[in-house]
């Protein structure tokens, strides 16, 4: 059957032009050319990785970078964040600690408020319901139940309030019992030539030094006395202890 050497169709006996291009028939099928060949055999030796179609973000790629640098800094970051917020806090902020006698106070503070006002309130409303006072506003039924309940809900939260300040005076009673002891055994066990000789190497900065020390008294004290509040200890080591050790406070 003849072919067509260009557009490889084939043709019925009788033709010898080919229809589409214009080149004359062969009698057989033309088999691969020789740079046909190399080529095919290139592209079937030649490997390509698959690839599913998706491509990763930026969001993604920043965020692989973002862990391997975590990874290499993170133990570089904990120590210096470890000492800037001990730095903070020896400069008066970031404290994260209140303890009971100071909770007992903002208690008592907001049950008064919230007494006065509620008492004010429904002293207000009696007095308007009575026609005393010109209060009324719409359907005076609904207008004087709801300012009753409102001003009843502040005395029942002037109340819970006051409840609080008297619990929280009963901890600061215990809060100041645990604080003389342990201000007792640092006066006993703890001298500040000791603490530099194990933690402080000569030229150290103020602030490294205060981490250091108050992170040795901190330890010592939690080996001496189990199940102490961390946020209590930090406070007790800032505001009694540490320069009661070491003198004057660093600025």
């Amino acid at each position: 059957m003849p072919w067509c050497p260009k557009c490889k169709t084939e043709y019925r006996e009788g033709f010898t032009v080919c229809a589409d291009c214009g080149s004359e028939l062969v009698a057989e099928e033309p088999g691969d050319s020789s740079d046909e060949k190399l080529q095919k055999k290139s592209r079937e030796d030649t490997w390509e990785p698959e690839w599913d179609g998706e491509v990763p973000s930026d969001e993604e790629s920043a965020s692989s970078e973002d862990e391997e640098c975590a990874d290499m800094d993170s133990e570089n970051y904990s120590e210096a964040t470890g000492e800037d917020d001990v730095r903070r806090r020896r400069i008066g902020g970031n404290r994260l600690y209140q303890d009971s006698s100071e909770r007992a106070s903002d208690n008592r503070s907001s049950a008064w408020v919230l007494l006065g006002l509620g008492a004010a309130g429904l002293v207000a409303v009696v007095l308007g319901a009575a026609g005393i006072l010109p209060l009324s506003m719409g359907n005076p039924y609904l207008f004087y139940g709801v300012m009753g309940a409102i001003f009843i809900l502040f005395v029942v939260a002037g109340i819970v309030s006051m409840k609080n300040a008297k619990i929280f005076e009963k901890k600061a009673e215990s809060e100041n019992s645990l604080r003389q002891t342990l201000l007792d055994w640092c006066g006993e066990n703890l001298r500040a030539e000791d603490i530099d000789a194990r933690v402080c190497a000569a030229g150290v900065s103020d602030e490294i030094a205060y981490f250091r020390r108050s992170s040795y008294i901190k330890e010592k004290l939690n080996h001496q006395f189990v199940n102490l509040n961390q946020g209590f200890l930090d406070q007790f080591i800032d505001d009694y202890i540490y320069d009661r050790i070491f003198g004057e406070r660093v600025e």
